[in-house]
């Protein structure tokens, strides 16, 4: 998905809001670890609009993973589900298309062994540090 302001677009965080409901993905207090949605994975794969400088700590957008906090935390850990690393692809409307070929194939490459991969601690400290 494409980055809008910070945040998944308004009609993916619909769909979560109408299907990770009560009962279904959470039921207090069975939440975090031992969500409803446990041993199931998730992965973000999005494009920002900005560069990968803009994107880092000390930049002028901040941290990315401060923005994937409520995203991979508040949702999906809330529900149980364990979340592998973000596939990001920073600024491909700006950059060669050289480089969009090669973000596209590191994509597939990383579908390749995506079973393989171990899900992020997805705790503050991943996040925050």
């Amino acid at each position: 998905f494409p980055l809008y302001w910070f945040s998944m677009p308004a009609i993916m965080k619909g769909w979560m809001d109408r299907v990770l409901v009560q009962g279904f993905a959470h039921e207090f207090p069975n939440c975090y670890d031992s969500g409803l949605l446990k041993n199931k994975l998730a992965l973000f794969s999005f494009t920002t609009g900005g560069s990968k400088e803009m994107y880092a700590k000390g930049g002028i957008s901040g941290d990315i993973r401060y923005l994937l906090w409520p995203m991979q935390h508040g949702i999906m850990h809330f529900c149980g589900v364990k979340v592998l690393a973000p596939h990001i692809c920073f600024a491909p409307e700006y950059v060669s298309e050289e480089k969009r070929k090669e973000m596209l194939i590191a994509w597939a490459q990383r579908l390749k062994t995506l079973w393989k991969e171990e899900p992020i601690n997805c705790s503050p400290e991943w996040y925050f540090k």
